[in-house]
C-alpha cells in the first residue's frame, strides 16, 4: 500500500483509521506524509543516475501551457481540486464543513448549529445561526441500569467476536456489502465519504468532550470490556455517529429515497445499527451512546448533503434539529434500547423537533452548497451512473 495508508492510528477517534488499507485515502486523517514507493535509496540513486544519460543539456524542456482560470470561473474549483492528491482535496473539504459548524458548551451537554456567514456587497459581514443537533446528558441514576444491560449484553462477545473487531477501523466493508462498494470502482465515492466522517469525528469529539460521560469499565470492574477502551468520553457513540452518517450519504448519493429501493435503505439502515450495538457487546458503550450517536449522525448527514448537494435532486430542505435528551432515560427498569428503533420524531428519549433558527440573514435556514464540495459530490455521483436508477 501507498505511504498514505500508515493512518492507523486514527483508529482512536472513533474507528475509521482503517482508510490507509485505501493505500491514497490516507491522508484523509491530515496524514500528511509525503514519501511514496520511489522514497528509498535505490530508488533516488537510479533516477539521479538514469536522468544523468537520457536528458538533452541544451534544451530546457518548457512546455507551453493554458492560462489559469482565475478564482471567479464557474468550473475554476472543480478543474484545480482534480489537479490534487485525495489528502489535499480532504483538508480543503474540513475547512469548508468546519467552518459552517459550532460546538456550544451548555449546562446539561452540548448542541450542534450549523452557521451561515453572508456578506452583503459593501456591508458588513451578518451570520445565521440554526441549530441541528442537542445531545444531553443522563442523570446519574441513569447508569446503573445502563450499564446492567452492559453486563447482560457480554454474553454475545463470543458470537459477535470477528464483527467487533473488523469494525474497530473500517465499517466499509460491512456497507459496501450492501451497495457494492469497492476501492478501485468508487474511489470519489471512498473520497466523499471519508471526507464526511473526518467532519464527523471532529464534532462527536468535542460534543463528547462537553459531556464527559464516563466509560463503561471506568464504573466498574465487572465489564471487562473484549477490546481497548478509547481515550476520549462515551456520549455519543462515534462508530454509531458514523455509521448512520454513512448510511444516510450513501442513501442520497445513490438517490436512494425513492422506491424501489426500499431495501437497499432498510440493509444500510440495519448495519448502522448492528455495527453500534457491536460497540455496546464488546463493553466500551452503552446502549444510550448510540441512541445519541444516530441522532447526532443523522443531523451531520444531512448538514453534509445540504453543503455539497443542495441545489440538486439529492438535497432535502433543513428545518429538524436532532435531540437526544440523556435526562429522560429510566432509572430503575431496564427497557430496550435499540438505536434502529429510536423515535426520530419528537418522542421517547431521543428525537426530532423545530429547529431553533436565530436569523440574521434574510432567506432559508439551509445550509448553502458549496461549489468545492458540490464538485466532489458531483465526481462521487458520476461513479453510480446506471446503477440504481441514476
Amino acid at each position: 500500500m501507498s505511504n498514505l495508508g500508515g493512518l492507523g492510528g486514527f483508529g482512536g477517534f472513533g474507528g475509521f483509521g482503517g482508510f490507509g488499507g485505501f493505500g491514497g485515502f490516507g491522508g484523509f486523517g491530515g496524514g500528511t506524509v509525503l514519501g511514496d514507493a520511489f522514497a528509498n535509496p535505490l530508488a533516488m540513486g537510479a533516477l539521479a543516475t538514469h536522468r544523468d544519460g537520457t536528458i538533452d543539456p541544451g534544451d530546457t524542456g518548457a512546455r507551453p501551457r493554458p492560462p489559469l482560470k482565475r478564482p471567479n470561473a464557474a468550473d475554476y474549483d472543480g478543474e484545480t481540486l482534480d489537479r490534487w492528491e485525495p489528502w489535499v482535496r480532504a483538508a480543503i473539504a474540513q475547512q469548508v464543513l468546519l467552518a459552517g459548524l459550532h460546538v456550544e458548551q451548555i449546562a446539561d451537554g452540548a448542541s450542534v448549529w450549523s452557521v451561515e456567514r453572508a456578506a452583503p456587497a459593501g456591508g458588513t459581514p451578518s451570520f445565521a445561526a440554526h441549530k441541528i443537533a442537542e445531545i444531553l446528558r443522563p442523570r446519574d441514576e441513569a447508569y446503573e441500569p445502563q450499564l446492567g444491560l452492559v453486563l447482560s449484553w457480554a454474553e454475545l462477545r463470543q458470537e459477535r467476536a470477528a464483527e467487533i473487531l473488523a469494525q474497530i477501523d473500517n465499517q466499509f466493508a460491512f456497507l459496501g456489502a450492501v451497495v457494492y462498494l469497492h476501492p478501485a470502482r468508487t474511489p470519489r465515492t471512498f473520497e466523499l465519504l471519508g471526507i464526511a466522517i473526518q467532519m464527523a469525528v471532529n464534532v462527536e469529539m468535542r460534543v463528547k468532550h462537553a459531556l464527559g460521560v464516563w466509560r463503561p469499565v471506568e464504573i466498574s470492574p465487572q465489564v471487562q470490556p473484549m477490546l481497548t477502551t478509547p481515550g476520549h468520553g462515551a456520549l455519543p457513540s462515534g462508530h454509531a455517529t458514523q455509521a448512520y452518517l454513512t448510511a444516510y450519504v450513501l442513501e442520497k448519493l445513490l438517490n436512494l429515497q425513492l422506491i424501489p429501493h426500499e431495501g437497499e435503505i432498510l440493509q444500510l439502515q440495519r448495519q448502522a445499527a448492528r455495527i453500534a450495538t457491536n460497540r455496546v457487546i464488546a463493553g466500551v458503550h452503552y446502549p444510550m451512546d448510540s441512541m445519541a450517536g444516530r441522532a447526532l449522525g443523522q443531523a451531520l448527514g444531512e448538514y453534509f448533503v445540504q453543503r455539497a448537494a443542495a441545489g440538486t435532486p439529492d438535497a432535502l430542505p433543513s428545518g429538524t434539529c436532532y435531540v437526544f435528551d440523556g435526562r429522560r432515560l429510566p432509572t430503575k427498569e431496564r427497557v430496550e434500547f435499540h438505536p434502529g428503533r429510536q423515535s426520530l420524531d419528537g418522542t421517547a428519549d431521543g428525537g426530532a423537533l423545530p429547529c431553533a433558527f436565530y436569523p440574521a440573514v434574510a432567506g432559508t435556514a439551509s445550509p448553502r452548497s458549496d461549489p468545492r464540495l458540490a464538485h466532489l459530490w458531483r465526481r462521487a455521483a458520476q461513479e453510480w451512473i446506471g446503477k440504481f436508477g441514476r
